[in-house]
């Protein structure tokens, strides 16, 4: 824990895309994170392998739940497909790592508290 209590999650990968989630969207959270992973990987969200393979699509879209909102970034969800990290905060941050380049670890995204 660092010094304000809070667990810090670190990667060890590279950053390659970082997105964030429109909570007035009409597109759902879901959308946004394939979006993210397809400017990744450099194709067309259709050329991606079914993300439901790697993680629960109702349980991303559950985190981004609109109704019960986060905005300190608490909650962290990470997942990955193929060879691409995919980290999801509960304030909307998405960050796509490309993890055949590894890195010196840092946090997965800076803190938003003081």
């Amino acid at each position: 824990m660092n010094k304000h209590g809070k667990i810090s999650v670190y990667r060890g990968c590279t950053p390659v895309v970082d997105a964030e989630y429109d909570f007035e969207s009409d597109r759902s959270a879901t959308d946004a994170i394939i979006w993210a992973l397809a400017d990744a990987v450099g194709v067309d969200p259709t050329g991606l392998p079914p993300l439901f393979d790697y993680v629960d699509p109702d349980a991303l879209n559950a985190l981004f739940d609109s109704s019960v909102r986060r905005t300190d970034g608490d909650a962290l969800l990470s997942f990955q497909v193929d060879t691409w990290n995919v980290f999801v905060r509960s304030d909307g941050r998405i960050r796509v790592c490309d993890a055949t380049q590894p890195t010196d670890p840092e946090p997965v995204f800076e803190s938003t508290t003081a």
